[in-house]
C-alpha cells in the first residue's frame, strides 16, 4: 500500500482543478466560436427543388464566366493580329 503525503493529495487536487478549469474554458470557447460562425447549418427551404435550382444557377454562372473569359482571350488575339498588320 502506497502512503500518500498531504502535499501529494493537495497537488493532485490542484491538478484536477486545473484540468477541470481548462475543460470549461475549452467548452466555453467552442460555444462562442460556434455562435459566431453560425453553428449548425440550416437546410435550404424547398428541399430537393432548391438544391437543383442552385446547382443549375451555379452551372449557368460558371458557363457564362467561361464564355466571357474565352471571348476576352480570343478578342485580344484578334486585336493583336489586327494591330500587328497595321504596324508592320
Amino acid at each position: 500500500m502506497v502512503i500518500k503525503r498531504l502535499e501529494d493529495i493537495e497537488r493532485e487536487k490542484q491538478e484536477e482543478k486545473r484540468e477541470k478549469f481548462k475543460r470549461q474554458i475549452t467548452e466555453d470557447a467552442r460555444d462562442v466560436i460556434e455562435g459566431v460562425l453560425g453553428g449548425p447549418k440550416k437546410p435550404l427551404h424547398g428541399g430537393k427543388f432548391s438544391k437543383v435550382f442552385w446547382f443549375i444557377a451555379k452551372s449557368l454562372l460558371f458557363i457564362l464566366a467561361l464564355i466571357i473569359l474565352v471571348n476576352f482571350v480570343l478578342g485580344n488575339i484578334w486585336l493583336l493580329k489586327f494591330f500587328a498588320k497595321e504596324f508592320f
